[in-house]
């Protein structure tokens, strides 16, 4: 097999755990965000004022379509946003160029080597920080995160597991219920959605058939495209205000 690529039985686990999460976020699905006990407002988290993460940026905004590089920029608040609640201290570079490169590879062409996009991905973003003056450490986590941002349990590693839930809550509303409306509607207001369930399902279906042994393939055959529909951030919580970053 390639690298990236699950087994028989690895395939029949990953549907079991899929399904079983699935089951769980239905509480979530129905009663969707909770109403925080303040009326404080959520802060937008800026980026790192570093170099490699402006470069990250403008990475991003050049090879994503919009609905996905919107994405990516929700990622980053709602991974900040987790940090807070599970009480977690970050490399805050690191998250940011994770959250920025996560799907770099999603639909692209078939590779003979590595048989799974969020692999792919995580060798791109890893050169992408070397070339852009990061340090080994730092490729070394965004690699990690990138390379597990699709698993079915939150890794440990606390970049990586900040990442993984991030991009959970945006595509399927997992763990919503964690994070107070205040949180949500500032992060939807900022960086709207339209276009991302259709656009981010088109991908994950062409990964189906380009990368058939992958996790990507096996979530979209065990029914992401329902959890994509029935995410309740796809329902409108806010306004169409965008704040996405400026070149």
């Amino acid at each position: 097999m390639k690298p990236g690529e699950l087994g028989a039985g690895g395939r029949v686990r990953t549907v079991g755990v899929a399904l079983r999460q699935q089951l769980s976020m239905l509480a979530g699905t129905v009663l969707g965000p909770r109403r925080g006990a303040s009326n404080m407002a959520w802060s937008i988290v800026d980026a790192p004022d570093s170099r490699l993460c402006r470069d990250a940026l403008d990475e991003a905004r050049e090879c994503l379509s919009a609905p996905v590089f919107r994405h990516s920029l929700r990622c980053w608040q709602y991974a900040s946003a987790f940090a807070v609640v599970d009480d977690l201290r970050p490399d805050q570079e690191a998250l940011y160029v994770s959250c920025l490169l996560h799907d770099l590879a999603l639909g692209s062409e078939l590779d003979s080597v590595v048989g799974c996009f969020a692999l792919l991905g995580a060798e791109r973003a890893g050169r992408f920080v070397h070339e852009h003056g990061g340090d080994q450490r730092t490729s070394r986590i965004v690699h990690e995160a990138v390379a597990r941002h699709m698993d079915v349990s939150t890794p440990d590693a606390a970049e990586a597991s900040l990442l993984h839930d991030a991009a959970y809550l945006d595509v399927s509303g997992r763990r919503i219920r964690d994070l107070e409306r205040q949180c949500l509607v500032a992060v939807e207001s900022c960086y709207p959605r339209a276009g991302f369930a259709t656009e981010f399902a088109s991908k994950v279906e062409a990964e189906s058939r380009l990368r058939p042994k992958s996790r990507a393939a096996v979530f979209w055959r065990s029914g992401m495209q329902l959890a994509l529909r029935a995410n309740p951030l796809e329902r409108g919580l806010t306004s169409s205000r965008s704040r996405v970053p400026a070149r």
